[in-house]
């Protein structure tokens, strides 16, 4: 059962970030439709994350008091309900509308996602579980992108948007209907937890815990991370068109190729760190010192993309930068559970909420950097990547020096194969 589960939890992911990344590749027909500027396009692509961070948080807490079954069945009912309403779309403004309802329904996802892993999971697994589900985002971002462009060439954007909407009602059955809400002894455990009532957090203290160096430090590396994460999704396609000069079929490939190689990548340094973890029990070198080293690298590898500019290259500078600094992604969460493991979704939602503020400032600022540049593009492209591969880079650095997560803070929970059946 709980590979089923974190199958139908990466079927979630792509559908997550198929919804979020289908408006780039889009991009072209809505900007000609709505006759929109590049400062327009960043406030559209800006737009999903404004309510993001906060419904995040909020969604996150209401599935530790409830449930993840129920709070991801009804976000997922919502994102049904809006895709079939791009149907209505005729003006920028209806379009911002519609992406910040999307983002506030989707916010709560990836925490709520990593936390319910976190559940059907040992500890020496928990980093390939969430890099799979990190895996689903990569696929929906980049993966199914030939899929994605051809729907929006055959049918038009609204349709392709319709269809996803398709998609999240079957995943919401499928879930609703085939699977539990815990293993056996984390229902129990849920259980005791509801007798004796779970302790309220002083906001005194769960602040410190938030300032501490390993929390402050993991939220900055994530958060520069997703700067990275909101420009593959708002402004690769553009960037691959308009500056490599690719067509948009090749385009579509381009990313899909990125998507795939990236996965491969960071799934392999997330199975690296379990094994290191397995083997010495290590949080530092396990987990800190192969995130932090991805991070660098991966950073160094994006900015050659400004130097050479041969398609081929850039696609595989790409696919090495994405992969690797996308580590932080399902290490991330595994480091803020265990600060506080009790309260998981809602540490995993202030990490996830924090790193997405890059998505409502990452699209506007890469949209006044290409601004700047005025009619040369390909400078204002290779400026808003600078200023990603330095972000990350010296975050990257941070984290290696300041995250030291604690060891025994909170007693791990034992993971059988049997499921109660009465939950």
């Amino acid at each position: 059962m709980r590979w089923f589960v974190l199958l139908l939890l990466f079927l979630g992911a792509i559908i997550n970030f198929a919804d979020k990344s289908i408006v780039g590749l889009a991009a072209v027909p809505i900007m000609e439709e709505f006759n929109l500027s590049a400062l327009e396009w960043g406030l559209v692509g800006s737009s999903y994350y404004w309510l993001y961070p906060v419904t995040g948080i909020f969604g996150a807490a209401l599935a530790d008091k409830y449930g993840a079954k129920k709070v991801l069945g009804f976000i997922m009912l919502s994102w049904t309900v809006l895709q079939f309403g791009v149907l209505a779309i005729a003006a920028l403004p209806l379009l911002i509308v519609y992406r910040v309802l999307l983002g506030a329904f989707e916010g709560p996802y990836s925490p709520i996602a990593y936390n319910h892993a976190d559940k059907w999971f040992p500890p020496k697994q928990r980093g390939f579980a969430n890099s799979v589900i990190v895996g689903g985002g990569t696929v929906g971002a980049m993966i199914v992108a030939p899929v994605l462009v051809s729907l929006i060439t055959i049918f038009g954007w609204k349709i392709a948007f319709a269809i996803l909407g398709v998609a999240s009602f079957v995943w919401f059955f499928l879930f609703q209907f085939l699977t539990k809400e815990n293993p056996v002894e984390v229902y129990k455990e849920a259980q005791k937890v509801k007798k004796t009532k779970l302790e309220k957090i002083k906001l005194k203290d769960f602040l410190l815990i938030l300032a501490s160096p390993t929390a402050l430090f993991t939220t900055l590396a994530y958060f520069s991370t997703y700067i990275l994460v909101v420009w593959f999704s708002v402004w690769l396609p553009i960037y691959l068109v308009e500056s490599i000069k690719m067509t948009s079929a090749q385009m579509g490939y381009g990313i899909a190729i990125i998507g795939i190689v990236s996965v491969a990548i960071y799934m392999g340094v997330s199975v690296l760190s379990d094994y290191l973890f397995k083997k010495n029990q290590n949080w530092r070198v396990s987990r800190v010192y192969i995130v932090a080293g991805s991070l660098i690298l991966g950073a160094i590898l994006l900015a050659t993309t400004t130097i050479y500019q041969n398609p081929i290259w850039v696609i595989a500078a790409m696919c090495l930068a994405k992969g690797l600094t996308y580590a932080i992604l399902p290490i991330g969460p595994t480091i803020m559970i265990n600060e506080m493991r009790e309260r998981g979704g809602l540490m995993t939602s202030i990490l996830t909420s924090s790193g997405n503020l890059a998505g409502i400032v990452a699209p506007l600022i890469t949209g006044y950097i290409i601004s700047l540049a005025g009619g040369d593009r390909l400078a204002g492209y290779n400026l808003s990547i600078l200023f990603m591969a330095a972000i990350v880079g010296i975050f990257g650095i941070l984290f290696a020096i300041f995250v030291k997560p604690s060891i025994g803070k909170s007693k791990d929970i034992k993971q059988p194969e049997v499921l109660d059946k009465s939950v």
